[in-house]
Parts: C-alpha cells; structure tokens; sequence
C-alpha cells in the first residue's frame, strides 16, 4: 500500500482542442469522481444549476442527499442506473443550451476542486508524455470541463440524446459506468491499446476497465475494490 500526500448531457462534434492518441503513445485513464475530485462531479452541476435557476431548491436537495451517500461509500451499479434514470427523467423536454452553457462554464471550478495528489498524479503523466483521458459516468459536457481545464488530452462522459435541442430523457450510446465505460474508451479511443495503460478508479464499478488495463491502481478505493487490489497485487493510493 502506498500513501501519498501531496498538494446526462448532449452529443456535439469533437472539439479542435480534444487530441487523439498518438500511434504507441501510453495511455493514463483516470476516473473523475472521488478519483480526481473528492465527491462527485454532478454536485458541482447542480449546484450551479441552482444559481442558474435551472433545478429548484427540492431537486438540489436531492442531489446533495445522494453526493453525502456517494462521498461515504461511493455508488454501486444499480445505484448508479437508478440515479441516472431520475437525472434523464428530470431534464426530458426541456431545452438543453442553457444546461450545456452552464456544464461548459464548470471547468475552472472543477480543477480547483480535484484532489491536490490525484493532480499531481496527472500531472505527472502529462510530464512525461503519456496521453491522458479522463472517463466518469458524468455528462460529456461536464466531463470534457475538467479535462480541458486540468490539462489532459480526452474526455469519455455519458451522453445523452437530443431532438429538436431538448433532451429527450435517453442515452446516446453506453452509458459511461461499468462496462459502458470500457465500451465508451473503445469508441472514442478507437484501436488504442488498453494492456499497455495505465488505469486509475476509486471503484469496484470500474473493475472492467482496471482489469484490461495493463497497469490497474486503485485510488481511495471503495471496499470491494480494497479487497481486490490486495488479492491481485494492485498498487493503492491514498491521495489528499
């Protein structure tokens, strides 16, 4: 074990500034929620939501209902599956510009909030080359924020789908949790080479991915995770 201390939403082209990996660069895949930051993204979302009148003072009471649970003990997949139908149910029909705006705008607040030795982490990678992506189970938008705003080269969200600009209440794709996670890398990195990465997940969610990963870490891990890093000789890091 190792300790270390150191300081659902739309579908859109792939931005200019997203790069694709190099042929024979290393990957560096981290997990966003309770990996890079200490709770979860979507409390951030809501919260600025709220300021922007866009979710009311019941629906963001829920939402921290959920973060307190998801800070303790992190989310299983059904939690997850269940936590996403109520995000989908609740923004189905309504325009999405104004929920997308306000993803767009999270990235600053995103990377001040990640955890000071999960950043050096990234930064480390990003130092010495590797091509860093960061994957959570969180809306695109929200996700592609933080990557650009904490320096690393691709965001793999959750998307969701679009009619006439407004939600409509289902996916676009996998949704990015368990196994759609593996299944979203594999589309947004194409032939990338997975066994020669390295993977970072706080979760037993993220099993399918840490396991084809070359070099699979586990990062505050939950207890499920804890059990099988110490049964497969995973490293574990406790970042602050």
């Amino acid at each position: 074990m190792v300790t270390m201390s150191t300081r659902a939403f739309a579908r859109h082209d792939r931005g200019p500034d997203l790069a694709s990996p190099l042929p024979g660069s290393r990957l560096a895949v981290f997990d966003l929620d309770r990996t890079l930051l200490p709770g979860s993204s979507l409390m951030i979302l809501g919260r600025a939501l709220h300021r922007a009148g866009l979710v009311d003072g019941r629906e963001l009471a829920g939402w921290m209902a959920r973060e307190a649970a998801f800070a303790r003990r992190g989310e299983g997949v059904s939690t997850a599956q269940r936590l996403l139908a109520t995000l989908l149910a609740s923004v189905a029909g309504r325009e999405a510009a104004p929920y997308l705006e306000v993803a767009r705008s999270l990235g600053d607040e995103l990377a001040t909030a990640a955890v000071p030795g999960a950043r050096w982490l990234l930064d480390m990678h990003l130092a010495v080359g590797d091509f860093c992506v960061v994957a959570s189970a969180s809306p695109q938008e929200l996700v592609e924020a933080a990557t650009r705003a904490l320096g690393a080269h691709r965001a793999v969200g959750t998307r969701t789908a679009l009619a006439d600009g407004c939600f409509t209440g289902t996916l676009d794709g996998p949704f990015c949790h368990g196994r759609g996670k593996l299944a979203r890398l594999w589309v947004e990195l194409g032939t990338a080479d997975l066994s020669q990465a390295t993977a970072y997940s706080d979760s037993a969610s993220d099993l399918p991915l840490l396991e084809a990963a070359g070099r699979p870490v586990a990062v505050n891990p939950d207890r499920r995770l804890r059990r099988v890093a110490a049964t497969a000789g995973w490293p574990v890091l406790h970042l602050a």
